[in-house]
């Protein structure tokens, strides 16, 4: 009998692993963080931040335990970001000054300080009344120190005088104990209102750093 004919086999091809693209990553790194930071503002309100745990963050963010570790090592690296991000923002805001005009035309800059605060008020009044909050206003008040002693728009003589240092660590921490009440309630005005209290200040009292 002839031999029966040969079936070809289909040919199989592995199936190809599609990777993320770095966009869809970073896309999903920021959601993942937003889910954390709505978690972690939510069970603020509920308890002390002594007494929220990481899994009462990833239930509540509906997230695995390793997405959590994947961005914070741990809850209070959670708290250090948190306020470093604070920071930055409030920093980038001060790049945009210009000491020669600032001084005497404050209301722009503060008004855009102010919408921002006033956007995110919620999350740093929370975070004011943490056990921790003594930590962020020292580093708010170094922040600004920092930014006016390197300031290339004061002239170096000035920077390095005596009436400088008095002048600007004064006015920093007026600044930083203007928020530390503000966050926490005590001082009854909305951003906006503040941010013209200041500006009328600044400009009736001129400008800190001059010699």
């Amino acid at each position: 009998m002839p031999a029966a004919p040969k079936v070809a086999r289909p040919i199989v091809f592995p199936r190809l692993k599609i990777m993320p693209s770095p966009k869809a990553e970073y896309k999903n790194a920021v959601r993942s963080r937003k889910f954390i930071r709505q978690a972690f503002l939510e069970l603020l309100q509920e308890k002390s931040p002594e007494k929220i745990t990481v899994t009462d963050i990833i239930t509540r963010a509906d997230i695995n335990r390793g997405t959590f570790y994947a961005h914070y090592q741990d809850l209070p690296d959670l708290f250090e970001q948190v306020e470093s991000e604070l920071l930055e923002n409030l920093f980038g805001f001060l790049e945009q000054m210009d000491t020669s005009t600032f001084f005497s035309n404050p209301l722009p800059l503060l008004l855009q300080i102010a919408a921002y605060l006033q956007a995110n008020h919620d999350f740093y009044r929370l975070l004011a009344r943490t056990p921790n909050a003594q930590h962020l206003w020292a580093r708010l008040k170094t922040l600004f120190v920092g930014f006016f002693s390197a300031h290339a728009g004061i002239p170096l003589a000035v920077r390095q005088s005596s009436a400088f240092l008095v002048r600007v660590n004064f006015f920093a921490g007026g600044v930083v104990n203007l928020l530390q009440v503000w966050f926490c309630g005590e001082l009854p005005l909305s951003a906006e209102q503040m941010a013209k209290e200041v500006a009328g200040i600044i400009t009736s009292f001129g400008s800190p750093i001059e010699n």
